[in-house]
């Protein structure tokens, strides 16, 4: 599998592509910070974790937020295969970040993705 070295695509002359783990990853990382309707080839594509990030705080919108994320990995991602309760969210003041353990259908080998949605301004 391959894919574009995001966000760092573009070489001097030529597009980065990456390969294998990176690969996934960058695709992870694409779907999960994309915006659901947004893409006009695909427009269910991506989540709506952004639309979700600023609702109110509880057991119910952690669960909606893992539950889009799953469906979202499922649907769009056929080399990832995970558990719902291997997703993982943990917010400190502004930063907001998932771990995924799932297990690679490239060479099945268990992968553990750790994503940063959000960071705080501090750094």
């Amino acid at each position: 599998m391959y894919s574009l070295a995001f966000p760092k695509i573009l070489n001097s002359t030529t597009a980065r592509v990456v390969s294998g783990y990176e690969a996934t990853y960058s695709n992870l990382k694409l779907l999960l910070q994309s915006e659901k309707y947004s893409l006009f080839g695909d427009p269910y594509f991506g989540s709506s974790l952004r639309k979700l990030t600023f609702e109110q705080n509880n057991q119910i919108l952690y669960d909606l937020v893992v539950d889009d994320i799953y469906v979202a990995i499922i649907t769009f991602l056929p080399q990832i295969k995970l558990e719902r309760r291997n997703i993982v969210i943990t917010a400190d003041r502004a930063s907001i970040h998932i771990t995924i353990t799932a297990t690679n259908l490239l060479d099945y080998t268990t992968d553990l993705y750790s994503i940063t949605l959000t960071q705080s301004g501090d750094k």
